[in-house]
C-alpha cells in the first residue's frame, strides 16, 4: 500500500509541477539564490521550486552558499541524484541542518548522505515524506559521518521495522535524542523500540532539569514503567507518584524486585489496577524498606493483599497507608487494623486525604 503510494503521489506530484512551472534555469537560480541569501546568509530555504536534480546541481557549485548553514529544500522535485550533487558539493561544508522534505529520496540518496563528509556537521536531518525503507535507516544508524545529529525526521516513509530498532539502538549517533517515524509501516517491535526510545529521551530530560520526580506524570503502561526501571538515574529518586497510569501487577511486582529503588520513600500507586498479587508483592520487597508513605487508594487489592501487608515487617517504616476504595472486607480490615507491623501509621488506612 506503502510502495503504491508513493508511485501515485510521485506521478501526480510530477504532474502538478509539470502543469505550474517550468524547471527553473541555470542562471535563474542563481539570481533566486543571491536574492534569498540577501535577507539571511545562514539559512537558504527553496519552497515548492521545480529545481530538479540538474538545478539542485547548479544550486550545489554556486559559491553563494558557502556561508549557508541552513539549507531548505521542500517540494522541489529531487531524487538521489540531486543528493548525490549536494554530497559533492564544496561548498557546504557548514551545513548544520538539512531539510529534504516531499521529494523523491531513496535508500540510495541516504547513504550518499551517509557517508559523505560534506555532512559531517548536520544536526538536523529532515527527509520527511520520500520513499525511504529500513535498508536507508539503517544506513544512517551505521554511518560514522552523521555523529553530530541531534534530530532525525523519517515521517512518512516506508519503514516497516528493522529500521526503527537500528535507529533506536545505534552506537553511532550518542547525540541524537528525536526520531520522528510517524506514518511508517512500522511492526509492533519497531514500534516498541521507538517508544522505548522516546521514554528513555524524555527520562534524560527530566533528569537534566532536575525534575525526574515528575517522571509519572503522562507514563502510561506497564512499559513505561519498566523502562523507567533500566534509567540509569532512577536510583536517585526519592519519591515516585505513578497515580493514575494504567498500572497493572506486572509494573508493581517489577518496582517490588528492582534494587534501584532502594532511596525510595514515598511511592503513589493510587488509581491503577492492582491486586492482591500486586500487594502482595510490595508486601514482600526487600527494596522498599525505607518507604514512609504508600498510597494505593482506587485498586482492586482484596483481603488477601491486606493481609500481607499487615504481615509485612518489610512496610515497618510506613507512616502513612492508603487503601482507601479497594476490595478490603472485614478479614482484611481487621489484620491491618491489628498489625504489629504498622505501628507508626500517623494516618487513617481508609481515609481519602
Amino acid at each position: 500500500m506503502f510502495i503504491f503510494r508513493a508511485l501515485v503521489l510521485s506521478f501526480l506530484y510530477i504532474f502538478t509541477l509539470g502543469a505550474v512551472s517550468s524547471p527553473m534555469s541555470g542562471t535563474a537560480i542563481e539570481k533566486y539564490i543571491q536574492k534569498k541569501l540577501k535577507r539571511n546568509n545562514k539559512t537558504l530555504r527553496i519552497n515548492e521550486k521545480n529545481l530538479g536534480d540538474s538545478g539542485l546541481a547548479v544550486l550545489a557549485q554556486s559559491p553563494l552558499i558557502r556561508s549557508v548553514t541552513t539549507l531548505v529544500l521542500y517540494k522541489v522535485n529531487i531524487s538521489d541524484e540531486g543528493v548525490r550533487a549536494l554530497a559533492e558539493s564544496p561548498h557546504l561544508k557548514n551545513l548544520e541542518a538539512l531539510y529534504l522534505e516531499h521529494n523523491f529520496i531513496t535508500d540510495q540518496g541516504v547513504e550518499t548522505i551517509s557517508k559523505s563528509t560534506t555532512f559531517s556537521k548536520l544536526k538536523i536531518l529532515n527527509l520527511f515524506y520520500n520513499q525511504i525503507t529500513d535498508a536507508g535507516a539503517k544506513a544512517i544508524a551505521d554511518s560514522d559521518t552523521l555523529t553530530q545529529l541531534t534530530e532525525l525526521n523519517l515521517n512518512y516513509n516506508l519503514i516497516k521495522g528493522p529500521g526503527a530498532i537500528e535507529l533506536t539502538h545505534s552506537k553511532k549517533l550518542p547525540n541524537l535524542h528525536n526520531i520522528e517515524l510517524a506514518y511508517n509501516p512500522i511492526e509492533e517491535s519497531g514500534k516498541q523500540a521507538w517508544k522505548r526510545f522516546q521514554l528513555m529521551e524524555g527520562f534524560k530530560e527530566l533528569h537534566r532539569k532536575n525534575q525526574l520526580s515528575q517522571v509519572g506524570e503522562g507514563l502510561i503502561g506497564n512499559f513505561g514503567v519498566l523502562v523507567l526501571l533500566d534509567f540509569a538515574f532512577v536510583s536517585e529518586l526519592e519519591t515516585l507518584d505513578l497515580r493514575d497510569n494504567d498500572l497493572t501487577d506486572e509494573a508493581v511486582i517489577a518496582l517490588s524486585k528492582s534494587k534501584k529503588l532502594e532511596r525510595l520513600v514515598s511511592l503513589n500507586l493510587s488509581k491503577n489496577n492492582i491486586t492482591d498479587a500486586g500487594a502482595q508483592a510490595l508486601a514482600g520487597s526487600e527494596n522498599l524498606k525505607r518507604l514512609k508513605t504508600l498510597n494505593l487508594n482506587f485498586n482492586r487489592i482484596g483481603d488477601e493483599g491486606a493481609k500481607a501487608i499487615a504481615r509485612s515487617s518489610r512496610l515497618a517504616n510506613l507512616e502513612s497507608l492508603k487503601l482507601g476504595q479497594n476490595k478490603i472486607g472485614t478479614e482484611g480490615a481487621r489484620a491491618l487494623n491489628e498489625s504489629e507491623n504498622l505501628e507508626n501509621l500517623v494516618h487513617p488506612i481508609f481515609g481519602f486525604y
